[in-house]
């Protein structure tokens, strides 16, 4: 008998836990905004050195540590896509941009306006950088002599053996273009190294890592194909390749400006 009513209060308990599970989720908060016309009341010199410390704990990962760009748009152009008024810079650090890597965020309201003070002093750092090329010579240069259409995705178009280039003028100095393609072992992203993979065959696979288990390498090959191999079959694996992408110092001065300056002008489609 206690058994017995021990299993009918489960009885009566389960549809209550069922129901408990079943309840619904709270909706998504709404952005909290400010007038996009306010004005910036932290701006003294300590306002944007304090400024400068949350932009370094917060956002220079993907930024970089001068707003120069990275895994995030550069903030040196001074331009900005949600707007470059006070109140904008600040609706877009606090609420985040839905559908992208770019998260609200917990600060309090005084520490996200001086990030906006600190965003101010470095905001026109690459304004006066201007690209010497042609950019239309430049396109011709990527399609053809580059070859880059092969590894590199631009408007939906093109391989994904390398990062996507549809925003990289956003994303990145003239500096860092020029040396992307005359030294690009210089700066790698992690998602992108390449690795060799010497089989027991005797057979060389080459390509970026995409996954990794205990039994299983999954790849993408020089060519853009994607590859999965038993770990049982695998005789070494090399990870320190410096770069799958060529240097391009062969290229004529000229050409190398024309390039630089195309993708200079790749800033997403509007």
């Amino acid at each position: 008998m206690k058994w017995m009513g021990l299993g009918i209060c489960l009885l009566f308990l389960a549809p209550l836990g069922a129901q408990r599970r079943r309840e619904p989720q709270p909706a998504a908060r709404a952005p909290q905004l400010v007038p996009a016309s306010d004005k910036n009341p932290y701006t003294s010199p300590p306002d944007v050195a304090l400024g400068k410390q949350y932009f370094l704990g917060r956002c220079a990962y993907c930024h970089g540590a001068e707003g120069e760009g990275g895994r995030g748009v550069s903030l040196q152009t001074g331009e900005y896509r949600r707007g470059g008024l006070d109140g904008e810079l600040f609706n877009t650090i606090r609420n985040g941009i839905p559908g992208s890597e770019m998260p609200a965020t917990r600060l309090y309201d005084q520490e996200i306006w001086r990030i906006v003070g600190f965003l101010r002093t470095i905001s026109t750092a690459g304004v006066a950088e201007k690209p010497t090329g042609d950019p239309a010579a430049g396109k011709i240069v990527y399609d053809t002599k580059g070859g880059c259409a092969a590894c590199h995705v631009v408007n939906g178009a093109g391989g994904s053996l390398g990062p996507e280039l549809s925003q990289i003028g956003l994303r990145r100095p003239l500096r860092y273009l020029r040396e992307s393609l005359v030294k690009p072992e210089a700066d790698i992203p992690v998602n992108y190294r390449g690795l060799v993979v010497t089989l027991k065959s005797g057979q060389t696979v080459t390509g970026v890592r995409l996954n990794e288990d205990d039994y299983s390498l999954q790849l993408r090959e020089v060519g853009d194909n994607l590859r999965s191999l038993q770990k049982s079959d695998i005789r070494a694996i090399r990870y320190d390749r410096p770069s799958l992408m060529p240097s391009y110092s062969s290229l004529s001065p000229k050409e190398l400006d024309d390039l630089v300056a195309y993708l200079n002008s790749l800033r997403g489609q509007s």
